[in-house]
């Protein structure tokens, strides 16, 4: 056998391949795509409730752009923070996201939760506007607002409506705005997502309810309910003939738009993978469809605008809290 001269040459090129063989696992680990295996998505209210509604329909569609199964994860309860415990707890691989709304940045105002709204998670977009309105069961005696409000200034003490997905969120604070300019004092209960709500009125429990509208309008097609006004700046397709609080006289609308997030610290490239595949969805027939039935109307923010909407949201919703006697004290 003739021995092979081994060259500085030849040394330095075995040398080269010996380490790019080394380093191409490595290499192909951190370019490798997400997601490469199901993502969570927790909610934290109810099945049925509008933000449950709006993401397991977002999720469907965002599989498809996304190439992996997106498996949705109620847990509700206490205003959803359970929920953002969990998210903000989880690895900030992508792994795990979830629907987010006001009552995100809002109860920490109210009590003492074990985290910061604006440091502790990554906010990828917004996606839709969440509606709300002032609705009644099919058998009420109230017709109109008119009515609703003669009869609660005759019987203040006895006037008590639905607030989900609790006191102190969105739909509270809505008639809190309504009762102070009217001087007047309703009773408000707090239920923990629409269903309990919307069982509450049907079963003659309250007198009425401020609740969203993609969570109603199925009762109220079916007979079984009627709206009296819309908490929003524009009437409503399906029911043209109800007016909005502005054309009752208030300059009062709901600004509670739903989106998605996850824990602080994701890397910009699986936030923006998940940006787009949630945005994709919002463009997919069977979403559009979903939006259109409900009278819901689709907001997009993307990462930039979502972050900056919430930073003021929360600015605002302190001064409104505090206003009203509800913000604990700093």
């Amino acid at each position: 056998m003739t021995d092979i001269p081994w060259t500085r040459r030849a040394v330095l090129r075995a040398a080269a391949a010996g380490t790019a063989g080394i380093a191409a696992p490595f290499a192909f680990g951190q370019q490798a795509r997400f997601p490469q295996r199901p993502i969570k998505l927790i909610i934290g209210f109810p099945p049925g409730g509008i933000t449950d509604i709006v993401m397991r329909s977002a999720a469907i569609e965002a599989e498809k752009k996304l190439g992996q199964p997106v498996v949705v994860e109620n847990k509700p309860g206490a205003a959803g923070v359970p929920a953002y415990l969990a998210m903000k707890s989880a690895a900030p691989d992508g792994y795990t996201i979830g629907g987010v709304n006001a009552a995100l940045w809002r109860q920490p105002i109210f009590e003492d939760v074990a985290y910061d709204p604006l440091k502790d998670f990554t906010y990828i977009l917004n996606m839709v506007d969440n509606i709300f309105a002032v609705v009644v069961s099919a058998d009420s005696p109230f017709h109109s607002w008119a009515d609703l409000l003669a009869w609660g200034r005759a019987n203040p003490d006895k006037m008590s409506y639905g607030a989900p997905p609790g006191l102190g969120q969105s739909a509270h604070l809505f008639v809190e705005e309504i009762t102070a300019r009217e001087k007047l004092a309703w009773q408000a209960i707090g239920y923990k997502g629409s269903s309990e709500s919307v069982t509450a009125l049907l079963g003659g429990h309250i007198n009425f309810a401020v609740d969203t509208v993609i969570s109603t309008s199925a009762f109220v097609r079916a007979g079984k309910a009627r709206y009296l006004a819309v908490a929003s700046n524009h009437r409503m397709k399906s029911w043209p003939q109800v007016p909005t609080m502005k054309d009752l006289g208030y300059q009062l609308v709901i600004d509670s738009p739903i989106g998605l997030g996850g824990p602080a610290g994701m890397p910009p490239e699986i936030v923006r993978a998940l940006h787009d595949g949630f945005k994709f969805a919002l463009e997919q027939p069977a979403f559009v469809a979903l939006l259109d039935k409900s009278d819901q109307a689709p907001r997009y923010m993307d990462t930039a605008a979502f972050n900056a909407f919430v930073q003021q949201s929360f600015v605002e919703q302190r001064a409104l809290l505090t206003k009203y006697g509800m913000a604990k004290k700093r």
